[in-house]
């Protein structure tokens, strides 16, 4: 068995030469470089404004961001992957006006789930405070704070920057953005400022990297002659892309269930440990996103190169891709882990101060969980690249189906240490399945193909 593996991703020596291989490598760098440099002045501003907050007024901070977050994960259009999987059809095929009406409908799309997902978060907002057992001071902090989702409308330029290897671009909004709020923080700080002027800097921060975000994809548009004009009316997207509805709902729903999924064990910990439980939990995430810095950027990078080998047939060449990324990228996820391991407690100590120190052995095991994600992340952007959306979505219902009640069980039983060790098992059982579907789609696939080779020999 490991002789097959081996045949199937190559001999080692030969990775470095592989071209897709360098450019998911030297993508993945770049939004690596902006996503560490803006982690790290993430972890300041998180520092400061504890420092600043105390304990119980970060964790109602810390409620409301994540509540506001939550909302417009589930609520707000994610367009970028529609935007790489139709995109890159459409670019392959030269089909320069189609390009331009999709981009149109993602930039609407974007626009008006955005206002749809700020009046609901505000609506909603008491009825969470209900739950979380907020006053009426902190439900209203919740629904103005809502407000910044107007301003998310960053699907579909993230799609195009990625669409066409930006990804430097995207670096330099997360830096951007980072240094905006460290600033503006620090000066909050400064002033020994109360939790609505922390709430404010948050707010802003927020609503100018957005902005970064659009104007640079609209300036990459025009640069390449293929900015729409949002006004004109063109032939339907659907008629022009088969089945960007489907896929389009299918992968929103599956992004959404999953960034929901990484953050409601914030308002669940709160509910259950209370604001200094939640906040406490907020710098363990914080703390051991360090690896999800490094993982989600190569799944930013590796999807539109799997859609591409997808869409040109190179079925192959799209398997010894994944296989190889996966092997690099889980390697250097144990690496990390074991840095991580050793250096986070001075970290923690040094950063936030003793009080915050209970958050080091249950961060050590919710960065378990990105070490799986570094491994099969690949499988993600299989199904998409695959056009099975809807796969993907069933499976991560069905995951987080058990995910929930054993996240409760689990941290009431053990508090921050067992909501860590949910989010761990979740990724191994969601991991499993994902395999499962991607073997058997590719074998189809690859069935499917070499008949279609032999009827074309046979004429």
């Amino acid at each position: 068995m490991l002789s097959k593996a081996a045949s199937l991703i190559g001999s080692p020596r030969l990775w470095l030469q592989d071209d897709l291989l360098r450019r998911l490598f030297k993508n993945a760098a770049m939004l690596f470089s902006g996503s560490m440099v803006a982690s790290a002045l993430g972890l300041v501003s998180l520092a400061l404004t504890a420092r600043a907050l105390g304990a119980e007024r970060l964790g109602v901070l810390v409620l409301i961001t994540t509540y506001v977050l939550i909302m417009d994960r589930l609520v707000n259009f994610q367009s970028w992957q529609a935007i790489i999987k139709f995109g890159a059809d459409a670019l392959e095929e030269k089909r320069t006006d189609d390009f331009k009406a999709l981009v149109r409908f993602g930039f609407l799309l974007d626009a008006g789930t955005a206002v749809l997902g700020a009046a609901l978060a505000a609506c909603v907002a008491w009825f969470v405070g209900q739950w979380q057992g907020w006053d009426r001071e902190v439900v209203l902090m919740a629904a103005l704070y809502s407000l910044t989702i107007l301003f998310h409308v960053n699907g579909t330029p993230t799609g195009v920057l990625r669409l066409f290897d930006r990804f430097h671009l995207v670096a330099y909004q997360n830096v951007i953005a980072a240094s905006i709020k460290l600033v503006g923080v620090s000066a909050a700080f400064w002033f020994d400022a109360g939790l609505w002027t922390f709430l404010v800097v948050w707010a802003v921060t927020d609503i100018v990297g957005n902005a970064v975000l659009v104007v640079l994809a609209i300036r990459e548009l025009r640069a390449r002659s293929l900015l729409p004009s949002l006004r004109r009316k063109g032939r339907e997207v659907s008629a022009l892309f088969h089945g960007i509805w489907g896929f389009a709902l299918s992968s929103n729903a599956n992004t959404a269930l999953r960034s929901a999924i990484r953050e409601t064990d914030i308002l669940v910990t709160g509910a259950l440990l209370g604001p200094a439980g939640a906040g406490l939990f907020r710098i363990v995430k914080s703390f051991a996103s360090v690896l999800g810095k490094i993982a989600d950027p190569l799944y930013a990078s590796a999807y539109p190169e799997m859609a591409r080998l997808v869409s040109s047939g190179r079925l192959p060449e799209f398997r010894s891709y994944s296989l190889r990324a996966s092997v690099l990228s889980g390697a250097a996820g144990l690496a990390l882990f074991a840095g991580v391991f050793v250096c986070s407690y001075p970290a923690l100590q040094l950063a936030f101060g003793a009080e915050y120190t209970a958050a080091y052995w249950p961060m050590v095991v919710y960065m378990l969980a990105y070490v799986v994600w570094f491994f099969f992340y690949p499988l993600s952007g299989a199904v998409l690249a695959f056009g099975k959306p809807t796969a993907s979505l069933v499976i991560l219902l069905i995951s987080s189906a058990f995910y929930y009640p054993l996240l409760v069980a689990l941290t009431k039983s053990y508090g921050l240490l067992g909501a860590s060790l949910a989010c761990v098992i979740f990724y191994v059982a969601w991991a499993a399945m994902m395999f499962f579907v991607v073997a058997k789609e590719y074998s189809l696939r690859t069935s499917a193909q070499a008949l279609s080779d032999q009827q074309v020999q046979s004429v």
